[in-house]
C-alpha cells in the first residue's frame, strides 16, 4: 500500500523558514526526503538553515512577503529547485504585544501587512503556479488567538483572526482547481518570535494557567499536522484550521 503520508521528493517552500516553527517543519519535511526551499529576510540564517537541512536536493532565498516580486521569485525559486511546487507552508510573521490603548498604530499596520497581506502576496504567487500545474497544498501558521482574546493582542489577534478567513477564502476560490489552502494554529510556543514575551514570568504564567493539558506546545507538536496537510493524506482536506493547542481553544 503506497504511504498516503509520503512526502519523499516533493518541492516544498518554506516561507519564515531561517528559524522557530518553520526551520523546525523544514527539517522534518526533509528528513522524510522533501526538496525544500527555505525562504527568509535574513540571508545569512537562509544559508546556514538550507545548508544544514538532512538530505540532498535543498536550496534557500530571500523573502519579503510584503513584496510580492520578492515573493514571485521565492516561489520560482522553488519551481526550478524540485520542478515543480507541491507545496509551500509560510510561517512568517511577527507579534507585537502592547494594550490597546498604548499599541503604537505602525505596530498595527506592521502585523496586518506581514501577518495578512503578506500571506496573500506569495499564497497567490503559489496559487498561480499550483493552479497551472494541476493542483498543491498550501499551509499558513495561524494561532489560536484567532478564536480567543487575549488582552494586550489586538495587533497579533485581529491579523489571526484576518489570515483564518483568508484561509477560507482561497479555499473556495481554489478548489476547483485541486489546489488545499489550510492554516495550523497553535498555542504559544516558545520561539524567538514568543521568547522576548516568555522572559516574562506574568506572561508565561497566564498563558500555562489557560493550557488544559498544562504545557505549551512545541515545534514538535506540530509536525503531524503539517505532514498530513502537505502530503497526499491531506489532499482532500481545505479551509480549515487546525488547532493543536492542548486544548487552549476550549476554554
Amino acid at each position: 500500500m503506497t504511504d498516503m503520508f509520503d512526502v519523499a521528493g516533493r518541492s516544498i517552500l518554506i516561507a519564515g523558514g531561517a528559524g522557530g516553527i518553520g526551520s523546525g517543519i523544514a527539517a522534518e519535511l526533509a528528513r522524510r526526503g522533501a526538496k525544500i526551499t527555505i525562504a527568509d529576510l535574513n540571508e545569512d540564517a537562509v544559508a546556514r538553515t538550507s545548508g544544514g537541512l538532512p538530505g540532498d536536493g535543498h536550496t534557500g532565498c530571500r523573502l519579503d512577503v510584503t513584496d510580492e516580486a520578492s515573493c514571485a521569485a521565492a516561489v520560482e525559486t522553488a519551481v526550478a529547485n524540485g520542478g515543480r511546487l507541491n507545496g509551500m507552508l509560510n510561517a512568517a510573521g511577527i507579534l507585537r504585544v502592547a494594550s490597546a490603548l498604548e499599541l503604537p498604530a505602525a505596530d498595527f499596520k506592521a502585523s496586518m501587512d506581514i501577518n495578512v497581506t503578506g500571506a496573500l502576496l506569495l499564497g497567490r504567487q503559489a496559487g498561480k503556479v499550483m493552479i497551472d500545474q494541476g493542483g498543491g497544498q498550501m499551509v499558513t501558521i495561524a494561532s489560536v488567538s484567532s478564536q480567543v482574546a487575549n488582552p494586550n493582542y489586538a495587533a497579533y489577534a485581529t491579523s489571526k483572526a484576518a489570515l483564518m478567513q483568508l484561509t477560507r477564502v482561497l479555499a473556495v476560490e481554489w478548489a476547483e482547481h485541486q489546489v488545499a489552502v489550510n492554516a495550523i494554529g497553535p498555542a504559544v510556543i516558545p520561539t524567538p518570535l514568543s521568547d522576548p514575551f516568555m522572559a516574562t514570568p506574568e506572561f508565561r504564567a497566564y498563558q500555562m494557567a489557560r493550557i488544559p493539558m498544562g504545557r505549551m506546545a512545541t515545534v514538535e507538536d506540530l509536525f503531524g499536522t503539517a505532514l498530513l496537510l502537505l502530503s497526499p493524506a491531506g489532499a482532500f482536506i481545505t479551509g480549515q484550521t487546525i488547532y493543536v493547542d492542548g486544548g487552549r481553544t476550549l476554554v
